[in-house]
C-alpha cells in the first residue's frame, strides 16, 4: 500500500482514537469535583487533537474509501525538497499546482530547465497526493513511477 494512504489512515484514526475516549471521560466527569481540574484540561487538549485530526481526514474519507481519485497529467518540474533530501516537489507548469512526494526519483536531472510530463493522482480536493508518474516530455516514454 501507498505511504501517503497509510500515512492518510494513520491520521485519520489518531483522530478518532483522541476524539472518542476524550469525550467518553470529559462526559463522565465533567461534574465531578474531584476530578482535578488539569485532568479536564489535558482531557479537553486532548479531544482538540483529535478534532484537529478529524479536520484534516474528514473532507477527503469518502474519496479515500471509495477510491474516487482524480488524475492530473501536464508539462511539469521536478524540484528535489529543501526540507528533506529524500522527498521532491512536483510542479505542474500549466496550472501551476504543486505536488509533494515522498520517495524522489533517481534521474539525471532536475530544475526548471529540464521538463518532464508528469501524471499524479490525488484525491478529488487535491489535499493528499496518492502517487505520481515521470515521463519524458516529447516520447512520453516512462522514466519513473511510484
Amino acid at each position: 500500500m501507498n505511504p501517503e494512504i497509510i500515512s492518510y489512515f494513520f491520521i485519520f484514526l489518531l483522530g478518532v482514537g483522541f476524539v472518542l475516549p476524550a469525550c467518553y471521560v470529559l462526559v463522565l466527569h465533567f461534574d465531578n469535583k474531584q476530578y482535578a481540574f488539569l485532568k479536564k484540561l489535558k482531557w479537553t487538549g486532548v479531544l482538540l487533537l483529535g478534532l484537529l485530526c478529524l479536520w484534516i481526514t474528514v473532507p477527503s474519507f469518502t474519496e479515500m474509501v471509495f477510491r474516487d481519485y482524480r488524475v492530473l497529467e501536464g508539462a511539469c518540474v521536478l524540484e528535489p525538497s529543501e526540507s528533506k533530501r529524500t522527498s521532491i516537489d512536483i510542479t505542474l507548469t500549466e496550472t501551476n499546482d504543486t505536488f509533494s512526494f515522498r520517495d524522489a526519483p533517481d534521474l539525471n536531472a532536475y530544475g526548471k530547465k529540464v521538463p518532464y510530463y508528469c501524471r499524479m493522482t490525488t484525491t478529488r480536493n487535491q489535499a493528499f497526493e496518492i502517487n505520481y508518474r515521470v515521463y519524458e516530455k516529447d516520447t512520453k516514454k516512462l522514466l519513473y513511477a511510484n
